[in-house]
């Protein structure tokens, strides 16, 4: 669609933009909500460039990982050493269990009890995630199967060299519009103070459910696949797993309390 923006004759990619913006607001957005609820909000800062960097590493070895060999890795740093790693794509689901991890690092670094911020926290990562879809629908990559369908959509300029002549189901705006849902409902879900990292765990569930059904509808080949599923998919069976697990472990401790 639109790869690129050029502004003062500079040639800006549309996909790192929307990840700058996405980024941006999400940490305006967490501050916000955190001072709401009278949290520190230095602290938040802290985790917010822990969950940054970790999530952006997480997400180039994921993508590593899932579309090459590890013949092809190898000879990938050999050649070009660490540039193979800063040339490669990005997995959100990597970016988000990098960013969780960095999250949680950078609690216990700085001390933080990183469950009074979940609420604030939280409801802002689909919102993000939404707005970074946008950036793979301008880019033409993370695109639907095939389709003849009136909402098949073609990519002229696809960063993936994606066929200009195939109309494909543009998976990147139901992702983005489904994320869009999940925010609003973490919005309500979170009006009232939350035990621990619940709110986390019903985001983990939420999206690995939607996530799991997109995934039907992709038709990019950079995915793996492995049995009847794709990376993503087997990740999200394990993400639903782990946030009901979580959920079952509050409530249970909650319960003893009482």
């Amino acid at each position: 669609m639109l790869p690129y923006i050029e502004i003062f004759g500079i040639q800006i990619p549309m996909y790192g933009l929307c990840m700058s913006l996405a980024m941006a607001l999400a940490i305006i957005l967490c501050c916000v909500r955190a001072k709401k609820r009278g949290l520190a909000v230095d602290p938040l800062i802290n985790v917010a460039l822990f969950a940054i960097v970790l999530g952006i590493v997480g997400a180039k070895l994921l993508f590593i990982l899932v579309t090459y060999s590890w013949e092809e890795i190898i000879d990938g740093l050999r050649s070009n050493g660490f540039s193979f790693i800063m040339n490669s794509g990005l997995v959100f689901y990597g970016g988000l269990i990098g960013g969780v991890a960095g999250a949680f690092i950078a609690a216990a670094i700085f001390k933080i009890k990183l469950a009074d911020y979940c609420d604030a926290i939280v409801p802002t990562l689909p919102l993000a995630h939404a707005i970074g879809r946008l950036g793979c629908f301008f880019s033409g990559c993370c695109y639907g199967a095939v389709t003849d369908a009136w909402y098949g959509v073609c990519f002229p300029n696809s960063v993936s060299g994606l066929d200009p002549t195939l109309r494909v189901i543009p998976t990147q705006l139901i992702e983005s519009g489904a994320n869009l849902l999940v925010f609003i409902f973490l919005l309500w879900f979170t009006r009232r103070q939350r035990r621990g990292y619940t709110a986390l765990f019903v985001y983990m569930m939420i999206y690995a459910a939607e996530r799991f059904l997109i995934e039907f509808l992709r038709g990019d080949e950079i995915r793996g696949i492995y049995g009847l599923f794709s990376t993503s998919q087997w990740i999200s069976i394990a993400l639903f797993i782990l946030g009901l697990a979580g959920l079952l472990i509050t409530d249970r401790a909650a319960r003893r309390k009482e």
